[in-house]
């Protein structure tokens, strides 16, 4: 791949999570995320080997970055800086091809309330699902990692009954149809 390809998926994967902030977060300012995905070691998961992504080494390295990225801004929550996370990852492994083929089955969908609405019409017929992933109601509400995989884990057991991997699961996202204000 050029390196100006990359350039210009890793730039718009910055701004993408950059964006996705400006919904709720109280941090949105650029001078304040920008340096934190720098910082994030993406470099570890785009530039890595074929194969060599695997499931624990994933987890570990998600885990890790939240804990970083609310080290480095305590007003993000748990749930705010695994959206940058995600948003980032899917623009930049997702959308522009960039990682090691396995990765994208890594990928975590953005939570957020366009995703809940989404849900809600997919998840009437598995309430056991709905109750893992709808535990809180708003991103401000996820302030614990273990609350984050609760919602994580019942995505990955949709995505698993309906074969898509788990990003997969952000064709549900509402947050288009959402009315305007």
């Amino acid at each position: 791949m050029p390196d100006h390809r990359k350039a210009i998926i890793t730039n718009f994967a910055t701004w993408t999570a950059l964006s996705a902030l400006r919904s709720g977060s109280r941090v949105k300012s650029r001078d304040l995320i920008y340096p934190l995905l720098r910082e994030a070691g993406f470099e570890r998961l785009l530039e890595a080997s074929p194969g060599s992504i695997t499931s624990a080494f994933f987890a570990d390295w998600h885990v890790t970055t939240v804990a970083q990225f609310r080290d480095a801004r305590p007003e993000l929550c748990v749930g705010w800086a695994a959206k940058l996370i995600n948003v980032y990852l899917k623009t930049a492994v997702y959308v522009g091809g960039l990682g090691p083929p396995e990765l994208i089955a890594r990928l975590h969908p953005p939570i957020d309330g366009g995703l809940w609405r989404g849900l809600e019409t997919p998840l009437k017929s598995r309430p056991a699902i709905r109750e893992r992933t709808h535990c809180v109601q708003r991103i401000s509400q996820i302030v614990d990692y273990g609350t984050y995989s609760t919602i994580v884990g019942g995505c990955r057991d949709l995505a698993s009954e309906l074969g898509c991997h788990l990003i997969e699961v952000e064709q549900f996202w509402a947050g288009a149809a959402a009315p305007s204000a």
